[in-house]
Order: structure tokens, then sequence, then C-alpha cells
């Protein structure tokens, strides 16, 4: 009996481990289970804590994810007049020539689509900051031109 207790105990450690390190059964990023959200919150976690060159790369990854990012547009918002200037290199597969992070935040927004429209309107008539402004009208343009604001502006 007590050394099935052993066992048992070196059973859940072992599994406490697995657990606490990250190993095991991996989730899809594309998993109902949560795997999509949990990826997202961390890149909007980035958008928050980063560095600039970070930022960039999350705001880049929550483009790619289309509307499944539609909860980062707010967090984008605020980078939006950003005129940081970032390595594209670091992250893309195709980098622009020189791009500063509010550009790559402009892009994301219309990446994400149709949830960026209003919000971007507002950045538009309200933004103090003329760089948060100009990138707002390339990217409401930008929509435009991908017919995303169908009858939105």
């Amino acid at each position: 009996m007590r050394e099935l207790r052993k066992a048992g105990s070196a059973l859940f450690v072992g599994m406490v481990l697995i657990v606490l390190t990250g190993f095991g059964p991996r989730r899809s990023a594309n998993s109902p289970s949560g795997g999509e959200s949990d990826a997202v919150a961390r890149h909007i976690a980035m958008l928050k804590s980063g560095k600039p060159q970070q930022k960039a790369a999350a705001a880049y990854w929550l483009g790619q994810q289309r509307s499944a990012a539609a909860g980062a547009v707010d967090p984008l918002l605020e980078l939006l007049g950003d005129a940081t200037t970032i390595d594209a290199k670091q992250y893309r597969q195709r980098p622009l020539e020189k791009m500063t992070l509010g550009e790559e935040v402009a892009a994301a927004l219309v990446n994400i689509g149709h949830p960026s429209i209003e919000p971007l309107i507002k950045v538009l008539k309200t933004s103090p900051q003329a760089e948060a402004r100009k990138n707002a009208a390339w990217a409401l343009g930008a929509l435009h031109d991908t017919g995303a604001t169908s009858n939105e502006i």
C-alpha cells in the first residue's frame, strides 16, 4: 500500500511539473478551447508593455489574425500616433522600406477590418496627435479600397 502511495505521489508531482513547465499536449491556435484568445491576449499584453520593436511585431501578428483580433482594436489605437522607427525585417517575411510603430499599427487595423472603422473615424476626428490622424486616414483609405467600409464612410 505504501508503494502505491509513493507511485501516486510521484505521478502527481510529474503531472504538476508538466503543467507548470508547459510541456504536454498543446492546444491549436485555432481550437475552440481558448488557445486563440489566449494568444491574442498575450499579444495585446505585449502592446502595452513591450519595447517598440516588440509592440510592432505584436501588432503585425494581431493583424494577421484578421477579425479574430477585434478585441485588440482599442490597444492598437493607443499606438497609432507612435512615430518610433522599427525594423520590420525582424518579423515580416516581406518587410516594407522604413516603418514606424504607428504605421504598423495602422496596417494591423486594416487587416482586422470592419471592427476598426468606427474607432479609426473617431481618432481621425478627435486625436490631438497629427501622426495618429495621418495613420488613421491612411487606414480608412486602405479599408475603403478593400471594400470593408461599404456603407460606413
